[in-house]
């Protein structure tokens, strides 16, 4: 564990990063969404109509994504989150939540995660854990951190284990029973940020990482990062990792 690190765990179910939760809700509205559309590109989504009730969302925090998926797709997903306020602020939104995989009472099609096995000291078990609930060739869209050289004040702040090398995600989904599509890279400029992050550190009230400067990436950075993304970026760098599979046959 690094120092001065906040973990999250079966024992200790508050997230230390509910209002960096908060604030990227409101000031990363182009981003989440865009998230959200390759996300669902990458299950190749026709849950809406195909099978009602069977997506699940991985540690659904505040339920940014799981709003955004119920906007844009008409569907609401199972919310998976074991932090007790988070738990209840998602049903005060109206998804059905547990915080317990082994409570959700029927297989589902697809489970996406976003920015959470980074959070898991054994994030093996956890994507174990996830093949479990799938239906046979049910899918996984894993969205998380990348680069550990960008290992920044931010990620220690949250309770993040690590960020992922690329092949290290592969080998890990690969040992939980999965086979792998696709991996590639996401916000290439975003790699610049994060070493920002950390030679200047994490500022959320006024710096970087505050609501403000949130919404200046959001609106002004971010869409330059998407189109060199498109133009094969995400084959070579970005700060974050996306990651689509199949469950394997027992």
């Amino acid at each position: 564990m690094r120092k001065s690190q906040v973990v999250q765990d079966a024992d200790h179910r508050g997230y230390a990063g509910t209002q960096a939760l908060l604030d990227g809700e409101e000031g990363l509205e182009g981003y989440n969404r865009d998230v959200v559309m390759k996300l669902a590109k990458g299950l190749k989504f026709h849950f809406a109509t195909q099978y009602p009730n069977s997506l699940l969302e991985f540690g659904a925090g505040t339920g940014t994504l799981a709003e955004i998926w119920r906007a844009r797709y008409e569907t609401s997903p199972i919310c998976f989150e074991i932090d007790p306020t988070l738990l209840k602020m998602l049903r005060s939104k109206g998804f059905e939540s547990y915080d317990s995989l082994e409570a959700v009472q029927h297989a589902v099609s697809g489970v996406y995660t976003s920015n959470v096995l980074e959070h898991i000291e054994d994030d093996l078990s956890a994507l174990r854990s996830i093949r479990k609930i799938l239906n046979t060739n049910g899918r996984i869209a894993i969205y998380v951190p990348a680069l550990p050289i960008l290992f920044s004040d931010l990620d220690r702040k949250v309770g993040h284990f690590r960020r992922y090398k690329k092949k290290e995600l592969i080998r890990k989904v690969r040992e939980a029973g999965f086979r792998v599509e696709q991996c590639f890279y996401g916000d290439s400029i975003g790699v610049l940020a994060s070493f920002a992050l950390i030679v200047l550190g994490f500022r959320n009230k006024s710096g970087l990482g505050s609501k403000k400067s949130m919404m200046f990436y959001d609106r002004k950075i971010y869409p330059i990062s998407k189109t060199l993304d498109r133009f094969m970026f995400k084959y070579i760098i970005g700060k974050n990792l996306f990651l689509f599979a199949v469950k394997t046959e027992d």
